[in-house]
């Protein structure tokens, strides 16, 4: 990020929303907002930097935006119920704290990459309102999984005001991640789809043995055994042919269920000699792309 000059903000002596003359109200969270009836003071709402940054604790998740920044109207004031007057914030030389309250608009220091993204969203408590915004454009059209990821660590701390913003952007940037950006990309996506298809396959067939197959067998052979001890206690001929019987059916049950497990098993083998042929593919594809990439980058000339 680039600035053209050094800025620092103007930190008022005294609160100038308690100033004489000045009409302001105090919410239920502590909050002042300020009408703007004399035209020369900010109006107080917070919204062009620091008002995001209300402490966040468990009964009080921030507020929404105040009512009267919603409204726009010509010359910029809003008549409250009271009969005073309320000039919404505008970040322009109109504004009273222009070049004051926060970096002027031609000289702030905009995040250009994911990294800028992630310190002014999870890193920086200082991070002004437009920065966040613009932070989390360049997140939402990224399309990376990093990106995707920063995103989503923002939702649960992202403040009222930005809530919505924020969750526009993690749909978006949810979207763009599953979008090739070029051809290289598309061919990675599609290897990755392939391989996720029979990593549910070899999911789907552990899944059988786990949960069917094998408590199917283990129940099948201990009722063989059952069987078998009745059969080796039989006197009567009767009886014998009756628990030979009841032997030879739990025998074919147990073969069968068996054979299931078997063949079930060979399905497990095939997805993982599949997955890892797969995998070792798409490895080789990225050490040959890292290897391009840093082979053009030796050959680009000094200052170039």
């Amino acid at each position: 990020m680039n600035t053209s000059m050094a800025w620092q903000p103007w930190l008022p002596p005294y609160d100038p929303r308690r100033g004489d003359g000045a009409i302001v109200t105090e919410d239920e969270h502590g909050r002042l907002i300020e009408t703007a009836d004399c035209g020369v003071r900010c109006p107080g709402c917070g919204i062009c930097c620091a008002g995001h940054r209300d402490v966040i604790t468990a009964d009080y998740a921030g507020v929404e935006e105040y009512e009267g920044n919603l409204k726009l109207v010509r010359g910029g004031l809003v008549k409250q119920d009271g009969g005073q007057w309320y000039r919404s914030a505008a970040c322009g030389e109109a504004c009273p704290g222009y070049e004051q309250c926060c970096q002027p608009f031609d000289l702030r220091e905009r995040p250009e990459t994911v990294a800028d993204a992630r310190r002014i969203l999870l890193e920086d408590a200082t991070s002004p309102r437009w920065a966040m915004q613009e932070a989390l454009l360049i997140l939402a059209h990224d399309g990376t999984a990093e990106a995707v990821e920063t995103l989503e660590a923002f939702m649960p701390v992202a403040h009222t005001r930005l809530a919505g913003f924020a969750e526009c952007a993690l749909d978006e940037g949810r979207y763009f991640a599953t979008v090739p950006r070029n051809a290289e990309e598309e061919r990675r996506m599609m290897k990755e789809e392939v391989r996720q298809a029979w990593e549910d396959r070899a999911i789907a067939a552990q899944g059988k043995i786990w949960e069917d197959l094998e408590p199917q067998l283990a129940r099948r052979s201990y009722e063989l055994e059952i069987a078998q001890r009745l059969l080796s206690k039989a006197q009567a001929e009767a009886a014998r042919q009756a628990w030979q019987t009841q032997v030879d059916v739990l025998e074919m049950l147990v073969g069968m269920t068996e054979g299931d497990l078997a063949e079930q098993q060979e399905e497990v083998a095939l997805c993982e000699a599949m997955i890892a042929e797969i995998e070792a593919d798409m490895a080789g594809e990225a050490r040959s792309a890292s290897t391009a990439q840093a082979t053009s980058g030796s050959h680009q000339k000094p200052g170039g």
